[in-house]
């Protein structure tokens, strides 16, 4: 009885553990958004505000993955508009620095989506993630050039806008 009650009591503790660690994750910053922004600070997102906006899901394969998956998450003008950015256009920062220009008339009103789901899931690190810059790459041929390939960064954690 005592050996059934102790395995209980740990089966609970790893359980309330586990959903602690998720809540955390739901409001730790994965997106920092600086420059011209409404406002003098950068604004910080979770996955949960991200969640938030407005979805934009497709299907599409990539060139640095195999098969067709379906990727979601707001795009990324709808993350521009919640922070009120200014005109000037953008760079992105991965998780190890990696930086890539993006002008803002690269940007549509759909596209490209900052996905935060492949397949309806959350993404790690390992998977390029938690957070990727995607465009529909197999809907048109105008995604299916080397200057939107480049713009595709993975791992993103911040978006600084320009002034101008």
């Amino acid at each position: 009885m005592i050996v059934r009650r102790s395995f209980m009591a740990t089966v609970l503790g790893a359980l309330l553990a586990w959903g602690a660690a998720a809540t955390a994750q739901a409001e730790e910053t994965v997106l920092t958004v600086s420059g011209a922004v409404d406002g003098t600070e950068p604004v910080s997102f979770s996955d949960a505000d991200l969640a938030a906006l407005p979805t934009v899901e497709f299907a599409t394969g990539t060139i640095w993955s195999e098969g067709v998956s379906t990727f979601s998450g707001p795009s990324l003008k709808s993350v521009l508009d919640a922070v009120g950015a200014g005109p000037g256009d953008l760079q992105l920062v991965a998780a190890n620095n990696y930086k890539v220009s993006l002008p803002r008339d690269a940007i549509d009103g759909k596209y490209p989506i900052i996905a935060n789901r492949i397949d309806g899931k959350a993404f790690g690190i390992r998977d390029k993630g938690p957070l990727w810059v995607v465009f529909p790459y197999d809907s048109e041929p105008r995604f299916q050039s080397e200057l939107i390939y480049a713009y595709s960064i993975w791992q993103l954690t911040q978006i600084q806008i320009s002034e101008e």
